[in-house]
């Protein structure tokens, strides 16, 4: 691709949005123009601020400005979201195909994948059932939107739709912010307070319960490898590959922080999904893109940020597993 391609990034202040932005300078690409949020004023859901910023008239358009599906948000504002969700990402996706964008990625939470277990989840289970029931809403708009894509796709002439499904991106400059409902995030926050104040933790988890994630250099690198190797309108998975159970991530935090406290392990029946992974197979064929940061290197950069740059407290421990 050329790289004077100008690339729009909506969400472009977030956490993602940042490094992607970063990343593709470091690439050489010169026009890339990260659009801010709501926190700074711009309002993707107003007629004439996206007129504003689709002036410069991208090629492509990464699109990460959608909420994500913490527990406040499913739980609390699930209308408020899943509206949010559609009415913008509709918005964005119009105004980008008026004014000649020819490829147009998303971004979603591999929450969108169907209640039972399908294991790991493959591009094609996802119409195979309604997602758990605490993220039904995000995970229906989701696949509405990622449907939306490739409806565009499908309609129009030289536009390329990409739907990319992450699993929860983890590594450094996080805000490890509670609310959004981390499970690295809280992992490492708890183990450090029971650290810093010389006591034993207690987990509550259930037997099966396990999560796969994915780095935050390899999820910038996944976009990347979209903007510049997707040719024809797909969806694709993205993450480790495999799934890590909660227990076992719990042991691995303590060992590379040298926590000396006993973590308790309290065995419940939860009300939460119990494992999820993603198979990533097909963007390893069609893209080309494999994940390079496993779980160990990947919790010990984190855990270093973690050091140099918080201070550790203790989050609700009906957080762990939310997600």
């Amino acid at each position: 691709m050329d790289k004077k391609t100008s690339i729009l990034i909506t969400g472009g202040q977030g956490r993602i949005g940042k490094e992607l932005g970063s990343y593709l300078a470091e690439q050489g690409f010169s026009e890339v123009h990260a659009l801010a949020g709501t926190r700074n004023g711009v309002d993707l859901g107003d007629d004439a601020t996206v007129a504003w910023a689709f002036d410069i008239n991208p090629e492509v358009v990464v699109h990460l400005a959608t909420r994500l599906p913490s527990k406040e948000n499913c739980l609390e504002y699930p209308a408020g979201m899943m509206y949010e969700n559609i009415f913008v990402t509709t918005k964005i996706l119009e105004e980008a195909r008026m004014g000649g964008c020819k490829k147009f990625i998303t971004i979603w939470d591999s929450s969108c994948y169907p209640e039972h277990q399908i294991l790991p989840y493959k591009e094609s289970d996802l119409w195979e059932g309604a997602p758990y029931w605490n993220k039904r809403y995000y995970g229906n708009s989701a696949k509405v939107m990622m449907e939306l894509n490739m409806a565009f796709s499908t309609q129009f002439q030289d536009f390329v739709g990409v739907n990319l499904i992450f699993p929860e991106v983890y590594g450094p400059r996080s805000r490890f912010n509670p609310r959004r409902n981390f499970v690295v995030e809280n992992v490492i926050t708890n183990i450090a307070a029971a650290q810093k104040h010389e006591i034993d933790i207690e987990i509550e988890v259930t037997k099966k319960s396990s999560r796969d994630f994915i780095y935050i250099d390899d999820a910038v690198k996944a976009i990347y490898h979209a903007i510049e190797y997707a040719e024809t309108p797909n969806t694709y998975n993205a993450s480790q590959g495999d799934d890590i159970s909660i227990r076992k991530l719990h042991e691995k935090v303590a060992d590379i922080m040298g926590y000396q406290g006993e973590i308790v392990w309290k065995e419940l029946d939860l009300d939460v999904k119990e494992r999820t992974f993603l198979d990533i197979s097909l963007i390893k064929k069609e893209l080309g893109w494999i994940p390079r940061v496993d779980m160990d290197e990947g919790l010990e950069k984190t855990i270093k940020w973690h050091n140099e740059n918080l201070v550790p407290s203790y989050v609700s421990q009906d957080s762990i597993l939310v997600r």
